[in-house]
């Protein structure tokens, strides 16, 4: 049970949440203001919010649970997601603020034509529901752990205070909103690192971690050997975590509107550069707190072994140590602040799903397809009632998918089949001239199909090779396949 305390912290935590994002999208007037702020978004808000989206429930209640069974071999990930960075500020940014688009799609239209849009929006969409949803649904069950609450229940009111302010101020009100909850998840995080240093001492934990080899960085060498088809098997062996890490976070933020329409709110291609930038610089120390916080927590069994720790059929479930820690062995107050952290994590990037599914569906499918002409205000209210939308197939993801196990690379896996061909396609409009509008769906299409069958035999093991291929597959086979077919008509 929570006390009055922590009751009083979550309060004026969503109070804050809303006075904010009401406030931060108040004078939200037209479509252009709804959707990228009418691009006047400072960059150092849009860098909290960059992080605010990506650093989810599932890095704040995930992370510490890889840390708690595993290593710190995680963090292989963020050297090329750090340098993919780079990548994005230089080759991909710089095209969409010249093509002056709303969404990121739209640059494949003038590049190659309809088809080429609308399969990337389709694909986009469909991903982001299923990889918001695991994001969702890993929030609403670490608060049902901690509050003993229904799991519904915890659900429907994360979705109806994000929907709230999503669809009221747009874009500006999720970028205000998410950089406070950066501020605040990191601050929890924070706090339970302090929690542990008083009573346990970082020397000792750092000590038993490492005697359990738990302080492991890099796997240079794939587990099962040097062989040379093990190079292929081990998803944590440092040539393939370095390339996934790179393939994901260039995918991620150069072709997923969810992460890419806060970037388009600045005022310029400079400012959305240095602001994706120092995201990765920031981001991975912040990723590498959460990992501390496992390794904290495997400590404190090791010294507290009384602990009451989280049990499913008679095992400890790895997936929800951290949920159970926080409500059930936290004191007053610490708890309150672990809760107000989970909540912010998760709506920092539930809200920016809402927006950039939104967006999408209006401006990608919507109104092309249709061929029905607005005006600005019947726009605006047209990407508030997909925001509504979304939020109501996010909710019903979620809770399709509660029972599912391996939260963390599960959300991986599931971006992983769509996130190639996505890569594929812009890579192909971006550094070459080829191409076509039909020859881009076929490859997509393909290449998702493709890689959908090799993601099922290989969590059916079938097929034993590291799943962190599939993007790599995805986004040679499009690519490549794309250059087979004729120049494309239209000017870059």
């Amino acid at each position: 049970m929570l006390s009055h305390w922590d009751i009083a912290i979550i309060a004026v935590y969503f109070v804050v949440v809303l006075s904010v994002g009401l406030y931060g999208g108040r004078n939200t007037t037209n479509n252009q203001d709804f959707l990228v702020a009418s691009r006047k978004m400072p960059w150092w808000a849009v860098l909290l919010s960059i992080i605010g989206a990506e650093i989810s429930a599932m890095t704040f209640l995930g992370v510490p649970n890889v840390g708690f069974g595993g290593n710190l071999n995680y963090l292989q990930f963020g050297i090329g997601s750090l340098l993919a960075r780079f990548c994005v500020a230089g080759v991909f940014l710089g095209a969409f603020y010249k093509s002056n688009c709303v969404t990121i799609y739209q640059f494949l239209e003038t590049r190659f034509g309809g088809g080429s849009r609308y399969t990337s929006s389709i694909f986009f969409i469909v991903t982001r529901l299923l990889a918001s949803g695991v994001r969702l649904m890993v929030a609403a069950l670490g608060i049902s752990v901690i509050l003993g609450q229904p799991y519904w229940l915890c659900l429907m009111v994360f979705i109806l205070l994000t929907i709230t302010y999503s669809s009221i101020g747009g874009i500006k009100a999720i970028i205000w909103t998410d950089s406070i909850q950066c501020i605040i998840f990191t601050s929890a995080g924070i706090a339970m690192v302090v929690f542990f240093e008083l009573h346990i001492g970082w020397d000792r934990i750092l000590s038993i971690a490492s005697d359990a080899g738990k302080t492991t960085l890099f796997r240079w060498e794939p587990e099962s050997g040097t062989h040379f088809w093990a190079w292929f098997q081990d998803p944590n062996a440092f040539v393939l975590a370095f390339i996934n890490g790179f393939i994901m976070t260039t995918a991620a933020l150069g072709t997923d509107q969810d992460l890419t329409q806060r970037m388009l709110t600045c005022k310029n291609t400079r400012d959305a550069q240095r602001s994706v930038i120092l995201s990765g610089m920031i981001g991975i120390p912040i990723a590498a707190l959460f990992l501390f916080i496992g390794l904290g927590l495997f400590a404190w069994y090791q010294v507290f072994p009384q602990t009451p720790i989280a049990m499913v059929n008679g095992a400890v479930d790895a997936d929800s140590v951290f949920s159970y820690f926080i409500g059930n062995v936290l004191p007053v107050g610490m708890k309150g602040l672990l809760l107000a952290g989970v909540c912010a994590a998760a709506m920092s990037s539930l809200d920016s799903a809402l927006g950039a599914l939104s967006s999408s569906a209006s401006i990608d499918l919507y109104r092309p397809l249709t061929r029905h002409k607005m005006n600005d205000k019947a726009l605006m209210r047209l990407s508030r009632i997909f925001v509504v939308i979304a939020g109501a197939l996010l909710f019903s993801v979620a809770f399709f998918l509660r029972n599912q196990t391996g939260h963390l690379w599960l959300a991986f896996q599931i971006v992983g089949i769509t996130y190639g061909p996505l890569l594929g396609v812009f890579l192909l409009g971006l550094l070459t001239q080829r191409g076509s509008d039909k020859g881009n769906v076929i490859a997509m299409l393909s290449g998702a199909f493709l890689s959908a069958i090799l993601l099922f035999a290989i969590r059916n093991e079938l097929l034993n090779i590291a799943w962190t291929l599939i993007v790599l597959f995805g986004v040679c086979w499009t690519f490549f396949l794309g250059l087979c077919f004729n120049k494309c008509p239209k000017n870059r």
